[in-house]
């Protein structure tokens, strides 16, 4: 039993740009507060990646970080909360609550600038501020969306900067959506045998290259990646991803602390068929309300499948090589019962540059045939003679860029 979900309002969008680079006070304590071995390790087996860089301490030990490395996006299981002081004008600014209060969410697109490794013993900041609003039509939402893009930025205790994040969120009317219904007929067939036991010895075969140096003078324009599979997708691997990432920014938890929750963020919650209240974010594991709001099944966050493209080049890219840019684009909903294959090439490189730069073009098609992931990412890779690449410079907020 679906509530009446709210609408989008010229107001709300005047006072979402009223907010516009004001850094945010509210935050939930993350899922890992410092990182440790044992919080690197979960998180990257909650997308499923067992690359012993991540998983396996002794083996992390003797790589060039000489300790457990955390995967590309382990910043979101992380990141505490710096204290805000607001001026008079921002504190009006952010009165009233939340502008899109009871408005659905969808995650459609991120980029990330990466600068220092995390390894056991950091404790990140999180700051974080709305940078751009955008009002525009949408034929899901059956009418109006606005797309908010978020720039979070973070440091260690002693300011020094290691990583740079933005996120698009689509923000719609949960009722417009469900009653477009624009993917409610889509199929999800059954597996074949045949089918499944492909999928297994992707699994089986998957490609890592681990100690091997990579080096750039051993790649070319249009090399391919080798492949990875993700599928097909369970509610069990949602609530596995939970598990490494934590629940997430709005601090959904059970019971006692549901209804706590419930008291400080009344519109994320909704009631279901039994006149329970319930997070809306179960649209990711209750195939039920997902279908109220327009869709076949259950489906899995954005943030997922950039996960899985972490895991796609990090496989190719071995252990000393640098992730420096990575960039997504959610182009489809991956249901319950999807498999994505996860695939890219190089698109060009830079050998001159120090260190040796390698552009690639990623995506993630499903077994329908449907992209539903188009990606970016720039890798620094060890020089013709085997010199592992150095990091990036990157000593202020002034020197990273104004718009990723």
């Amino acid at each position: 039993m679906a509530e009446e979900s709210a609408t989008i309002t010229d107001e709300a969008i005047e006072r979402l740009n009223r907010r516009r680079g004001i850094p945010v006070k509210w935050g939930e304590r993350p899922r890992n507060t410092s990182s440790s071995a044992d919080s690197i390790r979960q998180f990257a087996i909650g997308y499923g990646d067992d690359n012993p860089l991540f998983t396996d301490s002794e083996y992390a030990e003797g790589t060039r970080w000489q300790a457990p490395l955390a995967p590309p996006l382990y910043y979101m299981s992380a990141g505490n909360r710096r204290k805000v002081a607001w001026t008079d004008e921002q504190t009006e600014a952010m009165a009233g609550g939340d502008p899109l209060r009871g408005v659905g969410q969808y995650m459609t697109s991120e980029r990330w600038a990466f600068v220092r490794p995390v390894t056991p013993g950091i404790r990140l900041w999180k700051s974080q501020y709305l940078d751009r609003v955008d009002a525009r039509e949408s034929e899901f939402a059956g009418g109006r969306v606005v797309v908010l893009t978020h720039r979070i930025l973070y440091t260690d205790d002693d300011g020094q900067i290691f990583a740079l994040n933005e996120r698009d969120y689509h923000h719609a009317d949960r009722k417009a959506s469900g009653e477009t219904g624009k993917y409610r007929d889509i199929k999800i067939a059954p597996y074949s045998d045949e089918e499944m036991e492909a999928i297994g010895a992707a699994y089986e075969n998957e490609f890592r290259r681990g100690a091997e140096r990579l080096r750039i003078d051993e790649v070319s324009v249009g090399d391919e990646l080798p492949e990875i599979v993700k599928g097909p997708l369970t509610v069990s691997d949602i609530m596995g991803y939970h598990v490494g990432l934590g629940w997430g920014g709005m601090g959904a938890g059970p019971l006692k602390l549901a209804y706590k929750n419930r008291k400080r963020v009344p519109g994320f919650y909704t009631k279901n068929s039994l006149n329970v209240y319930d997070v809306a974010q179960r649209c990711h594991w209750e195939a039920e309300f997902a279908q109220e709001l327009g869709h076949p099944a259950a489906y899995d966050y954005g943030a997922m499948r950039t996960n899985w493209t972490g895991h796609l080049i990090t496989n190719w890219m071995g252990d000393d090589a640098w992730i420096s840019r990575l960039s997504t684009r959610i182009r489809r909903f991956n249901y319950v019962g999807d498999t994505q294959w996860l695939r890219g090439h190089v698109e060009s490189i830079d050998a001159a540059s120090v260190p040796a730069e390698v552009n690639l073009v990623l995506e993630a098609v499903n077994q329908r045939g449907e992209t539903t992931l188009q990606g970016t990412a720039t890798v620094l890779l060890a020089s013709a003679d085997g010199v592992v690449p150095e990091l990036p410079t990157v000593s202020s907020i002034g020197d990273l860029p104004e718009k990723l």
